[in-house]
């Protein structure tokens, strides 16, 4: 099954699921394919990055956002994701995929990605996303108004200041050091 075909396909199901608001959890089941499958015969690592897609397609769906993204002419976009791989998922194994809004700060939502097989966790990650209009980030907290929450404030975990600053940092030195060269 191609990550085309499981995108069209997550994209309609979410369209016949139930609504949810931004700080619900969205879970979708799956399995792993042998086109999922690399050289050692499990899923590939960059095929969790591909599945994680079709969870952030089931949230932005059901929560509503993709009205708003219509609506105001926005697009979604990815900041940068951090990745840890726990275990391996083998061939046709069912897996869960849990997508949850851990929060936002000043220009970035936080969206968590948790893979979960036979054996326990496989995957989690932390993906810093955010909505464009005209080139130009739109805040969180100006998302949250026009999409009527009115649930609890999500402030960012403590440590996205540090993922940032640590990722800033490396951004700032790998790219002088390839200039001073």
């Amino acid at each position: 099954m191609t990550i085309l075909f499981r995108s069209l396909w997550a994209t309609v199901a979410a369209f016949l699921r139930d609504r949810m608001t931004i700080d619900q959890t969205s879970l979708l089941r799956r399995r792993v394919w042998p086109n999922d499958l690399d050289i050692n015969i499990h899923m590939n690592n960059s095929r969790y990055l591909a599945v994680m897609d079709l969870g952030r397609f089931d949230w932005v769906i059901r929560t509503g956002v993709w009205r708003l993204m219509s609506r105001e002419s926005m697009a979604p976009i990815i900041g940068g994701a951090m990745v840890r791989f726990r275990r391996s998922l083998v061939p046709f194994e069912r897996f869960e995929l849990r997508t949850r809004l851990l929060g936002w700060d000043e220009r970035w939502i936080y969206l968590e990605h948790t893979i979960t097989g036979k054996k326990g966790l496989a995957c989690i990650a932390v993906v810093r996303s955010g909505f464009t209009k005209s080139g130009k980030l739109v805040p969180p907290a100006e998302l949250a108004v026009k999409l009527d929450y009115r649930g609890p404030n999500l402030p960012a975990p403590d440590w996205v200041a540090d993922w940032n600053a640590t990722e800033e940092t490396f951004v700032r030195k790998s790219v002088s050091s390839q200039w001073s060269s």
